[in-house]
């Protein structure tokens, strides 16, 4: 990597100036020049140096002021400053560090200690501009993978809503000609194709979520009403499972997005139903907070270790237990981001072999902003 570079020197006294251009012009550097502080901080801006030698002392402006500018703006707060003073106290320096600078050199200025300080601040900013680089194309290559992405998902989706319709209509017409394993067949093509639209469904509304493209239909509603029409449609799950869904008194109500908010209640429990056994236990608890409203889903399944408690409400994250990973990563993924366009938050309490709550809480009114910007309807 070249350690030469372009070096902006701010400084009113032409002997100090002619005397750094010396010492640097033969490093191979390109030199810039400014006598006062307003104008080192527009040619800062103007010409953006690999690094700044800033004079301390000067008129109107002292070099403190010059660096904090420098710093609070994002077109120049990358650019190592070296503070040049003749300052030497503990508190001078302290000074300096809080004002943002990189380095100091003191005066009278040392020719080898210029050179190397010059050289280390011009390395640091080559591999900055590097590590930018390197995540703008980062950031490109994510956008055409996720752009991909949701075209494959979006064509996948009308796809597989064609083999589940035919599918239900070959049950259909064909429910008296079937023996008893051509019906079990034709029922795990339809069971299947139903996950596996879900699962394209969580994808592009996660995607949607993430863009802000998803704007909230806000409605009053009453949670335990909420929670059962959620809950209903999984009951063929349940098996010998129990579930208890606390009604609460007095009733309890939140303005949300009732179908977001209702598929929140279906994924929470439909994942506890999933990792509990057939004797398990699962219990929907309702809370009113101080203009809030919180909801738990607890269950006596395995429990998941407390280091994954995190990572598993990110995409495509999976949280393992000694028996089996935890799904595929899409559920509490949709869930988060669905709490948090309601600008709530959402959480799990768990221990490995004492079972897991689920909880989120809802503001009981909606901000103007709710739906990742967009004004609440």
């Amino acid at each position: 990597m070249p350690l030469n570079g372009k070096v902006l020197i701010v400084d009113d006294d032409s002997y100090v100036c002619a005397t750094m251009e010396a010492l640097l012009k033969n490093e191979g550097h390109e030199l810039i020049f400014a006598s006062s502080g307003a104008e080192g901080q527009a040619k800062a801006l103007a010409e953006r140096p690999d690094v700044i030698l800033l004079d301390v002392m000067m008129p109107e402006m002292d070099g403190y002021e010059v660096c904090r500018r420098l710093k609070a703006d994002p077109a120049t707060a990358a650019i190592p400053v070296l503070l040049v003073t003749a300052l030497t106290e503990r508190k001078e320096r302290l000074k300096g560090i809080e004002a943002g600078a990189n380095d100091y050199l003191t005066k009278p200025i040392d020719a080898q200690d210029l050179r190397l300080r010059v050289r280390n601040a011009i390395y640091t900013r080559k591999l900055y501009d590097q590590l930018q680089q390197s995540f703008e194309q980062l950031k490109e290559l994510e956008a055409l993978r996720d752009n991909l992405t949701h075209m494959i998902v979006h064509d996948m989706r009308s796809s597989l809503g064609s083999v589940l319709g035919f599918a239900q209509l070959l049950k259909a017409s064909a429910k008296n000609k079937l023996d008893e394993r051509e019906a079990n067949f034709l029922n795990k093509v339809e069971r299947n194709t139903n996950l596996l639209l879900d699962m394209v469904i969580s994808l592009l509304d996660i995607s949607r979520l993430e863009a802000g493209q998803m704007p909230l239909r806000m409605n009053p509603c009453n949670m335990y009403d909420l929670a059962r029409a959620a809950i209903q449609p999984l009951e063929a799950l349940l098996g010998s499972r129990t579930i208890d869904v606390q009604r609460p008194e007095p009733p309890i109500t939140v303005v949300c997005d009732i179908d977001l908010t209702r598929r929140v209640v279906a994924n929470l429990v439909g994942n506890a139903i999933k990792y509990t056994g057939d004797d398990g236990l699962i219990q929907v608890h309702f809370e009113a907070l101080p203009q809030a409203v919180k909801v738990s889903v607890t269950d006596n399944g395995p429990g998941i270790p407390r280091e994954q408690h995190k990572r598993i409400f990110e995409k495509f994250s999976q949280a393992r237990t000694e028996q089996r990973s935890l799904g595929v990563g899409l559920g509490l993924a949709f869930c988060k981001l669905a709490v948090e366009a309601h600008h709530g938050s959402i959480g799990v309490e768990s221990d490995v072999g004492k079972g897991s709550t689920f909880w989120f809480i809802l503001p009981e009114k909606p901000s103007e902003t709710a739906g990742n910007g967009v004004k609440a309807t």
